[in-house]
């Protein structure tokens, strides 16, 4: 009988062949659960970190969870997807296959094989006691992020905040008698932080409560504000217009020719055409250069109202960016926000840990 020899067969030119086990033969592991779920993503499409953060919101407010919980953020989502990971979070895997278009049982297929991979690797992973070094450490400093009472509390103060920098809005304009609105920016910021309807709530408010700052005239353009708060929030939440700032830009366009399609039908047969706003002597200066007078009303209000929503949807943009420093308000619904709130971040950690050289 033949001997098997354990050492590397060589071939006729004496160079060693090293026999490994096939993929199938290999134990399963975390890090081929992170390539097999990169290749089960790859397989249904080209679909970003951001709307799979996204789609996984929405898969859990299906469910039933709140949706100020129910949106992951892009990195967390992005760590599953990454090998070298010693743990995973089974519930977000199971998100993750469901939001990429599988079934309960695939998902809970997924989820099994994890837990059997973990039941065999867990031992190993553990780390070993080490003895303890001697050595100088970093002075360590408490990052103070806000409690659950203080996000809660964030909600509602932001809501009556943005009322008041529309109400704001609305007075600045009287005085001064500009031909723009500045009446939108506060509900740029709900409808685009915490959702269409919420901001659609802030601007009917700050048109019916137009008379309370000597503005009566604003309560018939509520309108205006309705649909403003509408293409905000589901440009931003359903059609992913907050992934990046050219798309952001295009957005606040889109919201100026939506409201001027809804405000400036109703300059004409209410007012027709001079509501006493300060836009009116642009309409004027049209008409002197021979515009038809609806033609005037369209043209002044579609140039207004895009100086005025680009105003405003960059004002909510700057919010929301602070909000998310400070008070940690989610952002998955908005890439945007997290690529400009990184820097910030990167800033302000350089600021609290300040790197030490030594000159030798």
């Amino acid at each position: 009988m033949d001997r098997v020899s354990n050492a590397p067969q060589r071939t006729t030119e004496g160079a060693p062949v090293v026999l490994t086990a096939s993929p199938q033969e290999q134990p399963d592991s975390l890090d081929r659960i992170a390539r097999d779920l990169v290749a089960f993503k790859e397989a249904r499409g080209p679909v970003s970190y951001g709307e799979l953060a996204r789609r996984v919101g929405e898969v859990r407010i299906a469910r039933g969870v709140a949706a100020t919980a129910a949106y992951p953020a892009r990195t967390t989502v992005y760590d599953v997807f990454r090998p070298g990971r010693t743990r995973m979070d089974p519930a977000l895997v199971h998100d993750i296959v469901r939001a990429l278009g599988a079934d309960d049982a695939e998902a809970d297929t997924w989820v099994e094989r994890y837990h059997r991979v973990r039941t065999v690797t867990e031992p190993a992973a553990r780390p070993r006691p080490v003895a303890p070094v001697e050595a100088t450490a970093a002075p360590r400093t408490t990052v103070l992020t806000p409690s659950a009472p203080a996000r809660r509390r964030c909600a509602p103060l932001t809501i009556l905040g943005c009322l008041v920098l529309n109400l704001l809005g609305l007075v600045v304009v009287q005085q001064l008698h500009l031909p723009i609105y500045l009446d939108m920016a506060g509900t740029a910021v709900v409808a685009i932080v915490f959702g269409p309807w919420q901001g659609v709530a802030v601007g009917v408010m700050t048109n019916l409560l137009g008379f309370v700052v000597g503005v009566p005239g604003a309560a018939p353009f509520a309108l205006v504000n309705v649909v403003g708060a509408l293409v905000w929030g589901y440009g931003i939440r359903r059609f992913g217009m907050g992934s990046d700032i050219v798309r952001y830009f295009q957005l606040n366009l889109l919201v100026a020719v939506a409201c001027t399609m809804a405000g400036a039908p109703l300059n004409v047969l209410l007012f027709s055409g001079f509501s006493g706003h300060g836009s009116d002597t642009v309409t004027v200066s049209l008409e002197h250069l021979g515009l038809p007078l609806i033609a005037a009303a369209f043209s002044t209000n579609i140039l207004t109202s895009v100086i005025d929503k680009l105003l405003a949807g960059f004002i909510a943009l700057i919010v929301f960016v602070w909000l998310r420093r400070t008070f940690h308000v989610s952002a998955a619904h908005m890439p945007l926000v997290d690529h400009l709130h990184a820097p910030l971040a990167r800033r302000r950690a350089l600021d609290v840990f300040p790197v030490r050289v030594a000159l030798r």
